[in-house]
């Protein structure tokens, strides 16, 4: 007897566009970490094997490419369109993510690495819909979550006054030089 369509489980992790973009920003992109590892791990479970979610997820940066482009062959088998590169946007999140070592306020750009993620993530709701229609999608906001925005938030503030801060002692310390 074949499996019944609301029994399979979606090929990636669905989690809703605002959720991602909203948890990665106030999370300081670390958010970003844990859905390449979500996603890696379904990968893993679809096909057995691919190497460690937590190391690919850790080296998001350099790992991307691997995900976005398996996504995109992935969609496109499925007749499903997908109008972004993988490659393209593989870059742009590796550019975004390297920013946040520029001084301030450039590292504030790196927050916006998101956005590469967002058609990926797209495409995946997309693959998700058609394969299991009726699993479980991550589009609400637990109580936990909302602890970890809020701190993630004084965290965000944080950084950039003390960033802030740390530039202005050091401008002053060379004016006195």
């Amino acid at each position: 007897m074949p499996p019944n369509r609301s029994d399979v489980e979606a090929p990636y992790y669905s989690v809703a566009v605002h959720k991602l973009i909203v948890m990665s920003v106030t999370t300081l992109s670390t958010y970003q970490i844990y859905w390449f590892y979500k996603n890696y791990q379904r990968m893993n479970q679809g096909d057995g094997g691919g190497g460690s979610p937590f190391w690919r997820a850790l080296l998001a940066p350099l790992s991307a490419h691997a995900l976005f482009a398996r996504v995109r062959a992935d969609a496109q088998s499925r007749f499903i369109p997908v109008s972004w590169s993988s490659a393209g946007l593989a870059v742009i999140y590796f550019c975004l993510t390297l920013i946040c070592f520029f001084d301030y306020p450039w590292w504030t750009l790196a927050l916006g690495s998101v956005f590469a993620l967002v058609p990926v993530q797209t495409t995946m709701d997309a693959v998700n819909r058609k394969v299991a229609p009726a699993a479980a999608r991550d589009d609400r906001y637990s109580a936990a979550n909302a602890l970890i925005i809020a701190g993630g938030v004084a965290l965000t503030i944080g950084a950039l006054y003390l960033t802030r801060l740390a530039q202005l002692l050091v401008q002053q310390l060379v004016n006195q030089l």
